[in-house]
């Protein structure tokens, strides 16, 4: 069941109680349901509660299990009748198990989640500077307490210079980062960066690069999958993960909170793949004539997912085919409208894109399609490119635009793959080949 219909589920007043659940101000977005499903603990439902309504929600509904987000975590701490000891030393909770009785016990298992995910990374942090920005929120607290149990020295960032913590060694605001630049890993737990505004990122990439020893960038973020920070990080080979792995695994954690049965790693890890590779956008790249568009219908339909053709986009938008619309207003302002559709469509998740040829001549395509995406080349000899309906084919040459594209596609590309000209057959070989 998806999340949505979770959330009608729970917007239901007459509707039964499902014994799980997220609780939290805006979950329209959550794939909570979706994981829990996966791990057993579910029927699961979402709960969009105000303030007002969250002690009598807690105290009189009948539910054995509950995940809690912002920006309730602090308030469900101090509603439980018990805390674990990691929630009790952050003052906040994220899973809440209720007993026959009504008895609510605490816990806070972002504080497991973030450490498989650092051993799944094999970072060693013993005596390692770790800089967390948003230290102080929700999430930033269980990353500090994490890290210090690690042995790290934590360094704490945020806009207000009067906080502190326990677990943290040094606060600082964020024009102090440079002052930092030594650090070993960088954690973001803010939403900076997060959809809709995925082309953002709480430090630029020069500041990202002025870090000589960075080991491990980690963003909390998982939607977009690759943060604009994680992209930067990506094109400057530093290591990077973003926050899928945590969400599985402390679902994980609190899965077997609420069922009483623990969850090896082994589901944690093949949860995470099913999860992210059902979420990352297949994004056909290539040269004009090669099969993006036919073999990509095929492929959408292999995979029963939704189909994009970005030509197809541009003859909705401009009103006229595309080969027309680049014969008619030229090369730049075809590049200018397909920059468009490329941001328009870049946030959605789980879709095959077929690409134009030419996406690849605009750089800030990449950002767009990778943060989404996995980017396949498709090849074939030059010799068996069409050039009908292709304008750039015919007055420029497929040898002169290859020269160009070429070495631009493979620089792209997360995986390439030889068609053989039959789109039900290339669609089979890439799907074996994903």
């Amino acid at each position: 069941m998806s999340s949505n219909s979770e959330q009608q589920a729970s917007s239901n007043p007459t509707a039964p109680l499902a014994p799980y659940g997220l609780i939290g101000e805006k979950l329209s977005h959550s794939w909570s349901a979706e994981i829990h499903e996966k791990l057993g603990s579910f029927p699961y439902q979402l709960h969009e509660l105000s303030a007002s309504e969250l002690k009598g929600f807690l105290k009189d509904q009948p539910w054995r299990g509950l995940n809690v987000t912002i920006p309730y975590k602090k308030d469900a701490c101090a509603l439980a009748d018990a805390t674990s000891k990691d929630a009790q030393a952050i003052g906040a909770a994220n899973t809440l198990v209720k007993d026959a009785n009504g008895f609510i016990a605490a816990d806070n298992t972002d504080v497991y989640g973030f450490e498989y995910l650092v051993k799944s990374l094999k970072v060693n942090l013993s005596h390692k500077k770790a800089i967390v920005l948003g230290a102080f929120g929700g999430a930033g607290q269980a990353i500090c307490y994490a890290l210090k149990q690690d042995g790290a020295y934590v360094v704490g960032v945020s806009r207000n210079p009067h906080v502190s913590s326990s677990y943290v060694d040094c606060a600082i605001t964020y024009d102090q980062i440079k002052s930092h630049y030594d650090t070993d890993l960088l954690v973001n737990a803010t939403p900076v960066g997060m959809f809709p505004h995925a082309d953002v990122s709480p430090l630029s990439k020069e500041e990202l690069s002025a870090f000589t020893s960075l080991q491990c960038v980690i963003d909390l973020i998982y939607n977009p999958l690759r943060s604009q920070l994680l992209l930067d990080a990506e094109s400057l080979g530093i290591l990077n993960a973003n926050g899928l792995k945590m969400l599985v695994a402390q679902a994980a954690r609190a899965s077997s909170l609420f069922l009483g049965q623990e969850v090896s790693d082994a589901q944690i890890e093949n949860i995470s793949r099913e999860l992210h590779a059902s979420k990352e956008n297949i994004v056909l790249i290539g040269m004009p004539g090669v099969g993006k568009t036919s073999t990509g219908e095929a492929l959408a339909k292999l995979l029963n997912r939704p189909w994009i053709d970005t030509d197809f986009l541009i003859k909705q938008k401009a009103h006229c085919e595309a080969a027309t619309y680049l014969q008619i207003h030229g090369e730049a302002a075809f590049r200018h409208l397909e920059h468009e559709i490329i941001q328009e469509i870049s946030s959605m998740s789980g879709v095959v894109i077929s690409c134009g040829g030419g996406v690849v001549v605009t750089p800030s395509n990449y950002q767009a399609l990778r943060q989404n995406g996995k980017l396949v080349y498709l090849t074939r000899p030059l010799e068996e490119l069409a050039l009908t309906g292709r304008p750039l084919s015919q007055s420029v040459g497929i040898q002169e635009l290859a020269a160009v594209r070429i070495p631009l596609y493979k620089a792209w590309a997360d995986l390439t793959f030889s068609c053989l000209g039959n789109p039900d057959a290339d669609a089979k070989g890439l799907l074996d080949t994903l």
